[in-house]
């Protein structure tokens, strides 16, 4: 799971998202990979009146020639930049809800990431509780890095992994190495706990040795807190260390793992992008 061949950028052609693919064409670049650009047309059904279907087919005909010159405006754009004039670029038009158009696409064209602007200005807040993003991140089987709307993109030269000790958080881990070394990123492996006691030590102790002997990375460190809410405790560690990417791993049908009636306001953390990883899928995967 750690190479990132094929990536894919849904986009509605918005500055949040404009934005938001600055990151995509850096991350493409740094790893060589093909940047799939994608667009979902969500169409109108209409099954009772023939001639509204007609029309609704001339209204998706017209939309489709506009979100084409749309995309041969932004390649031309890309490609104008020398950073990027190398770069492998491909586009595609969708019809259908965007979720859905997205995961198809993933399986499609055998994608290993895909990296999303979130929705509006209230950064994490929205997509933790409720978005297409957050829709996307539940039912993705390949790490969705979603990009705030205030983000701007800067290496990630500091990665926090957010680790409960899950199955799959080593081979998570093992896919944030890969990424880190593209940037050089000093990576931050971070747990947060109720209590000290002697169980919580072994498994600090544990997971620190095990990642030791598993993963080559010497840019790395461990660390832990007190708190009541794994996600926020991860959230404020952030900001404390001005870090550039926040990892999680999700492994429950719901996401994230934190009560809307237990979150804090969270608007003032929308610039930092979050990367999360399909845990059961990882926690599947033969070591």
């Amino acid at each position: 799971m750690a190479d990132i061949k094929n990536i894919l950028f849904p986009t509605d052609f918005s500055e949040n998202t404009r934005e938001a693919l600055t990151f995509a064409l850096e991350i493409a670049r740094a790893c060589d990979g093909k940047l799939h650009i994608m667009h979902s047309i969500e169409e109108p059904y209409n099954f009772t009146m023939p001639d509204e279907t007609a029309k609704n087919t001339e209204v998706n005909r017209s939309l489709s020639q506009t979100v084409k010159k749309l995309f041969e405006n932004l390649e031309d754009e890309i490609l104008g930049d020398s950073k990027y004039k190398e770069l492998n670029i491909e586009t595609s038009i969708q019809t259908g809800r965007a979720v859905y158009t997205i995961l198809e696409e993933t399986k499609t064209r055998n994608v290993d990431m895909i990296i999303m602007g979130a929705q509006g200005r209230t950064g994490l807040k929205e997509v933790l509780f409720g978005s297409t993003t957050a829709e996307v991140i539940q039912r993705s089987n390949v790490p969705v890095l979603v990009l705030p709307h205030e983000a701007v993109y800067k290496d990630f030269n500091r990665i926090t992994f957010a680790t409960d000790y899950q199955d799959g958080d080593l081979k998570a881990l093992q896919f944030v190495v890969e990424l880190a070394k593209l940037f050089n990123s000093k990576l931050i492996v971070y747990h947060s706990i109720l209590k000290t006691d002697l169980k919580s030590e072994i498994m600090f102790r544990g997971f620190k040795e095990l990642v030791t002997e598993k993963i080559s990375y010497k840019n790395i460190e461990f660390e832990e807190d007190k708190s009541t809410h794994f996600l926020e405790a991860a959230i404020n560690k952030v900001e404390q260390q001005n870090v550039s990417l926040l990892v999680m791993v999700h492994y429950e049908k719901s996401f994230p793992p934190l009560p809307k009636q237990q979150s804090k306001e969270m608007s003032h953390y929308s610039e930092v992008p979050l990367l999360v990883l399909p845990g059961k899928e990882l926690a599947n995967t033969k070591r």
